[in-house]
């Protein structure tokens, strides 16, 4: 049988799950290479990003989370955690496959490549007295640029009695360095209610804030991983805050507001980032659909993109059709009856430190093995796909 040229075997990896990566980390040295090169990481999160293929939900339901495949979309697999962790709330929106879990103290997690790097403490001196109380605010997102990955922490202390802040400190973390270092301050008051749900997109970490603590003064703050820098973005035109819960979201790479109001639901889409021009409704949700104290987010479109997966008030999954305008539930074994969820796509993107790696490199130098491995692409091999 003739050997297949490593660069068909390269393509033909590259659009396998991360699970099955991991296992031909084995099959020779030159493959574990391959998989482990950062070359071949950026292709494979460049595919699984522009493909249907290794997409994935992650819920939160009571004390575990857990994993549901975008593919058949019929079961939830419970995740664990390589990590101990206390007071687990929830995660982040994921960026190219890694989350952040807000545990204490938070941790840098890749669910699927199953690497990890939990947060060093950011060294924030509180203000004198004890007469505060301290909102937090994480978010994170990736820096182009210096190909990183960096995290935001907003802390906000407030007086216990007039709510006003007293003290606002904002610092940033960088993969790379494993380090912080403090920033401009974050410009608004954050708001009390989802203090650590943001969305990223385009390489920046939006909030909505309320200038004056009323919906009315409702706006978008950007921050940029790149600049590091703050910026203020404008609602979509003629939406409605007066009595709404507004929070915002990710689906299919663009901003999202939704609106939630006590007779409808709209979810308004940015379809060009930065362009005020282009937000337009997605979808609108009312009775008899909704009900009282209604909630829904979009979660992530259709292989076609007819369709977005909402997950409806925090209980079921269900198929919103853009075009008929019509509902379709969805049954998940193993779902917990109440979750949060977000969209996660597969990658190989590793969080260890360089010790770690170091460590990892010197246990497993000089084992025996390779020889054989290698001898097996000599000999060819099939592969069914």
């Amino acid at each position: 049988m003739p050997i297949l040229p490593l660069d068909l075997i390269e393509d033909i990896l590259s659009r396998l799950p991360v699970k099955s990566l991991k296992r031909f980390r084995s099959v020779a040295k030159s493959w574990c290479s391959l998989v482990d090169s950062e070359k071949f990481i950026k292709s494979h999160l460049r595919r699984s990003l522009t493909s249907y293929s290794n997409h994935h939900l992650i819920l939160g339901g009571g004390p575990a989370l857990y994993s549901v495949d975008l593919g058949p979309l019929n079961k939830a697999l419970v995740l664990k955690p390589p990590f101990s962790y206390n007071n687990m709330n929830g995660v982040t929106s994921s960026c190219h496959g890694l989350v952040l879990v807000m545990s204490e103290p938070p941790v840098f997690w890749n669910p699927f490549a199953r690497s990890y790097r939990v947060l060093p403490d950011s060294s924030v001196e509180p203000p004198p007295g004890s007469g505060f109380y301290a909102l937090v605010s994480y978010g994170f997102g990736y820096d182009s640029i210096t190909d990183d990955y960096k995290v935001l922490k907003v802390m906000d202390f407030k007086n216990h009695v007039t709510q006003v802040t007293i003290l606002m400190e904002t610092g940033i973390f960088s993969l790379k360095s494993n380090s912080w270092k403090k920033i401009q301050d974050f410009p608004y008051p954050l708001p009390f209610v989802g203090g650590h749900t943001r969305a990223p997109v385009n390489g920046s970490m939006h909030t909505l804030v309320y200038a004056d603590g009323s919906t009315d003064a409702a706006r978008i703050m950007a921050f940029s991983f790149e600049t590091e820098k703050h910026c203020e973005m404008k609602l979509p035109k003629g939406v409605k805050t007066r009595d709404s819960g507004l929070s915002l979201t990710v689906v299919g790479g663009s901003l999202c507001l939704i609106c939630m109001q006590r007779s409808r639901v709209v979810i308004w889409v940015m379809k060009e980032y930065g362009v005020e021009e282009s937000w337009s409704i997605l979808l609108t949700i009312k009775p008899p659909a909704m009900g009282p104290h209604f909630c829904v987010k979009p979660l992530v479109y259709s292989r076609d993109g007819n369709k977005v997966l909402l997950n409806w008030h925090d209980k079921r999954l269900v198929w919103y059709d853009l075009r008929k305008k019509t509902l379709q539930q969805v049954r998940v074994d193993d779902i917990p009856f109440s979750f949060y969820a977000q969209y996660c796509v597969e990658s190989l993107v590793s969080l260890e430190a360089p010790d770690q790696v170091k460590k990892r490199g010197t246990e497993t130098k000089g084992k025996g093995g390779s020889k054989k491995r290698d001898d097996f692409l000599s000999v060819g091999f099939k592969l069914v796909l």
